[in-house]
């Protein structure tokens, strides 16, 4: 059995050993990119504050760090967003860290440092689906369907429920986009196959923002959605759930996934078909494709949030947004945060609110407590 050192553990190591270990299992794509750009940007700053060893980082030189983004943000050097997802890169690392047994505890988590960090506020990366701006866009997609079901077009048909079931996955799971469908420039992300779906049970696996496999719930009206679906497309379990349907991407991918000529089986029998026979998976739609459908669909529907399309991150913010107001450990389970206070800082809006509603409750509605507080 692996001993287990009291107190701060003396194999840390120095910053540039556990970077270079946490990349080595973070190895493709985007969020490897920003990881090292990040951490890189995180040990240049610590060293000059004469920090070399990973367990030296303390709980002040991460609330330096903060603050010295919050001067970037001032200059114009940084936006606050981008400077927010700095900081939750080096929080990630530091957590990652921590279990992996290289420091005890992660000092970047405590309040004392985030509380530096700048406000983000009018980020359009805040959006939200609101209940009844979500229940109208979903209400659209359930009339694409049924003037689909009526219509004598089958890809019209299975590309109009896949669209409806995407579209409830987002509102009504802890999923984010990236996770359910392809994203080009990371490796790991091809979108979930049918095999990571169990339908009757209502949950998803998915590679999860800290590059984690997690266990994700699909609300009811989603899981009817997907099983509908899934009934009228048959799919093999390798497939993936939200594949394409786009013909020439079809027909293209299928000649390029073949050992020979299948255009006579292409033209006969069509892409589906064949790829059922020669066992050829089809592409996932991409993270930009989701975009589309929704910027299309919403712009069909005349919905929007302050004139912009309901963007795919907003339904999953939307639902931790209902969840969080009735309770916290719920929204944080449901979105698979790994922490209560990612969940605390991602809706500090409606905490906010609630503490107003609590002081104007002390201040206004005990009788005889306060004078009338409405102006004259």
């Amino acid at each position: 059995m692996e001993r287990q050192p009291n107190g701060p553990n003396p194999g840390g190591g120095t910053l540039e050993d556990a970077i270079r270990a946490r990349l080595k299992r973070v190895d493709s794509g985007n969020y490897a990119r920003n990881s090292k750009f990040v951490l890189t940007d995180f040990a240049e700053f610590v060293r000059d504050r004469g920090i070399r060893e990973l367990e030296n980082v303390t709980e002040t030189d991460c609330r330096r760090y903060a603050q010295d983004l919050a001067d970037r943000v001032d200059a114009d050097e940084l936006a606050a967003s981008s400077a927010n997802t700095y900081y939750n890169i080096v929080r990630a690392w530091l957590a990652w860290c921590v279990r992996d047994a290289r420091i005890p505890e992660n000092p970047a988590e405590k309040l004392r440092a985030t509380e530096e960090l700048p406000e983000d506020q009018g980020d359009s990366d805040r959006q939200y689906w609101s209940a009844d701006v979500r229940d109208r866009l979903l209400a659209h997609m359930d009339k694409v369907v049924d003037e689909a079901n009526e219509a004598n077009d089958r890809r019209a048909q299975l590309e109009a429920h896949r669209n409806r079931a995407l579209v409830y996955m987002l509102a009504y799971s802890g999923a984010r986009g990236a996770e359910i469908v392809r994203d080009p420039d990371d490796d790991d992300r091809n979108g979930i196959c049918w095999s990571d779906v169990d339908v009757d049970a209502g949950v998803v696996g998915v590679l999860g923002k800290t590059r984690e496999r997690q266990e994700v719930s699909i609300l009811e009206p989603a899981r009817t959605r997907l099983e509908r679906y899934k009934r009228l497309l048959d799919p093999p379990e390798s497939w993936p759930v939200f594949m394409t349907f786009h013909p020439p991407n079809l027909y293209s991918h299928v000649r390029e996934a073949a050992d020979g000529d299948l255009d006579t089986a292409l033209e006969t029998e069509g892409p589906l078909t064949v790829m059922r026979d020669q066992g050829i998976g089809p592409r996932a739609i991409s993270v930009q494709a989701t975009r589309n459908l929704m910027q299309k669909h919403c712009k069909t529907a005349g919905i929007d949030i302050d004139g912009e399309y309901l963007k795919p991150h907003g339904g999953r913010r939307g639902l931790g947004h209902e969840l969080y107001a009735e309770q916290a450990e719920l929204a944080q389970e449901m979105l698979c945060h790994q922490n209560i206070g990612t969940t605390h800082e991602s809706y500090r809006e409606v905490r906010a609110a609630e503490r107003k509603e609590a002081a104007e409750g002390a201040l206004f509605d005990n009788s005889g407590s306060s004078e009338d507080s409405s102006p004259p």
